[in-house]
């Protein structure tokens, strides 16, 4: 209970903005290690069995298991989890323990009820507020009724009411907002399908790891829990590719334009590029703000459009060149999802990489390099 007062007492020194801005972050960073096992264990149960290895194990008792059918039940069984995972954890943000039961139960209600990420969200929210008030009301109890509070009616009357406020009343708008969101992003053809993939793509190279990317990141990877999985190949794509593109410029524009302890980290920008990293950046976008966030923006939007038009998908959401294989692309594109993944994110890459190396102005003789001690860090 000390342990509650303390975390109380420090949530009330916040904003209420910066409460609930830390309860999504929260839920959606224990969220992702459970999509990121799930959906590689799913990409591989695929790549074993084929594209259709559920609707093969939906004809056959569990007794009958190919070992990819097993793979892919344990990955749809930890997918599962992902939506009420969100909801638990934002809940706990916000009320510590007492909020994981009617989190996780709300979280189970936004599958039922369809309302997807964006429900567990608002009902773990509503959850950990919910909770909080109930945590002040046993504080004006009396003390023989204290007790009862954190065994039984936090747990029981927080956890109804949530459900029930997802079931009747706020889950109604949510679902038929996720349904459309759904329907446009799944119909979504030629030109829009690039749009739309660019504009991930793009706003995945702005702040390198920042909030904005953060904030992309959040609904793709919403998106992906829900089973979208378009928008996380995009999502990567145009994130990944904003390393190797800055590797790329100054190999092409040298000692003329680039400091000699800048061009000593090409090796180490290409392997963190392959690993998704894409803080390697942040050096030479301090540096050179405008032209490397344009230059950025130009190749994301490339690579996250290209990934897009071509029905690029990772059940992944994480992990960088090492769940490549396991990319998936539509039926018409060119080549199968891997090699579709690798030609979208070196065309973006040589889009930044070129267009740096042409923009970018000459280093003077008397410049001196701040060094690039993010690196010292990452590497």
């Amino acid at each position: 209970m000390a342990e509650l007062a303390r975390k109380g007492a420090k949530s009330a020194k916040k904003s209420q903005g910066a409460v609930i801005k830390e309860a999504i972050f929260t839920g959606v960073s224990y969220m992702i290690p459970v999509i990121v096992g799930g959906g590689v264990l799913q990409g591989i149960a695929k790549a074993m069995g084929g594209y259709d290895i559920a609707q093969q194990a939906a004809e056959l008792a569990y007794t009958q298991f190919t070992f990819a059918m097993v793979l892919n039940a344990i990955g749809a069984a930890i997918m599962n989890l992902s939506v009420p995972i969100i909801g638990a954890y934002s809940a706990y943000a916000i009320a510590e323990k007492p909020g994981l039961a009617p989190g996780f139960a709300v979280g189970f209600i936004s599958v039922t009820t369809q309302t997807g990420f964006l429900g567990a969200l608002v009902g773990g929210i509503l959850a950990g507020y919910l909770v909080n008030w109930m945590k002040d009301l046993m504080k004006k109890a009396p003390k023989d009724l204290q007790s009862v509070f954190p065994i039984l009616l936090i747990p029981v009357c927080a956890t109804l009411i949530v459900c029930l406020a997802m079931w009747y009343v706020i889950g109604v708008p949510i679902a038929w907002f996720m349904g459309a969101l759904t329907t446009f992003l799944t119909g979504l053809e030629g030109g829009s399908r690039f749009i739309f993939g660019a504009a991930i793509g793009a706003m995945m190279s702005i702040d390198q790891g920042g909030p904005i990317g953060k904030a992309t990141a959040l609904f793709t990877n919403g998106l992906n829990a829900d089973g979208v999985f378009g928008p996380t190949a995009s999502k990567m794509c145009g994130g990944m590719q904003n390393p190797i593109g800055i590797c790329i410029a100054m190999l092409l524009g040298g000692k003329k334009k680039f400091a000699e302890n800048e061009r000593q980290t090409i090796v180490s920008g290409l392997i963190l590029g392959c690993c998704y990293i894409q803080e390697y950046v942040i050096p030479f976008l301090v540096k050179d703000p405008i032209r490397v966030l344009v230059c950025c923006m130009c190749g994301g939007a490339v690579s996250g459009g290209l990934a897009m038009t071509f029905g690029l998908e990772s059940m992944a959401t994480h992990g960088g060149v090492f769940v490549v294989p396991l990319m998936t692309a539509s039926a018409d594109a060119p080549f199968a999802g891997p090699v579709m993944f690798l030609l979208c994110w070196l065309a973006g890459a040589l889009v930044t990489g070129v267009s740096y190396a042409l923009v970018k102005a000459p280093i003077s003789a008397t410049e001196t390099d701040t060094g690039n001690p993010i690196l010292d860090n990452l590497v």
